[in-house]
């Protein structure tokens, strides 16, 4: 596949998967930190600082994303590839993060809870396949002839 084609197949994937993701793990992250900071006393010690690690992992993920996927935007595959480990480690702790969150909507479906927590898989499981597609794009080199 060339490079233009797999540009346009992440354009696709970030505008369809990537965005509402980040607007809503962006806005849970944001109200997990305030409620750490502001409503503290609703929770214990560990109970808050969980909450509040989860949440700066999701942001760290997010962030890392948005980055990783403007640089292999503007500057194409050999620049995602000479990237540092920074926004990588980001990303990975946003991975960790959104299988969290898988873990616990598989957990309350089969403890016999609501299925309303389904509603939980928006929240940043969808950026798994964005974050997926740029690790391949920067393990696997472009064919020969290609940018």
């Amino acid at each position: 596949m060339d490079e233009t084609l797999q540009r346009r197949l992440y354009i696709a994937q970030a505008l369809l998967l990537g965005l509402p993701a980040l607007v809503a793990g962006g806005g849970v992250a944001g109200l997990a930190v305030y409620v750490f900071f502001d409503r503290h006393g609703y929770m214990n010690n560990r109970e808050g600082l969980f909450l509040l690690g989860w949440a700066l992992a999701g942001v760290c993920g997010l962030l890392g994303w948005a980055w990783l996927s403007v640089v292999y935007l503007r500057r194409g595959r050999a620049a995602l590839r000479a990237t540092g480990p920074l926004p990588w480690v980001g990303l990975g702790l946003g991975v960790v993060a959104a299988l969290g969150v898988v873990v616990l909507v598989i957990y309350n479906s089969l403890s016999g809870s609501s299925w309303r927590a389904l509603g939980y898989l928006m929240v940043g499981p969808p950026l798994l396949v964005c974050s997926a597609h740029l690790a391949f794009l920067r393990a696997f080199p472009a064919a020969a002839g290609e940018y």
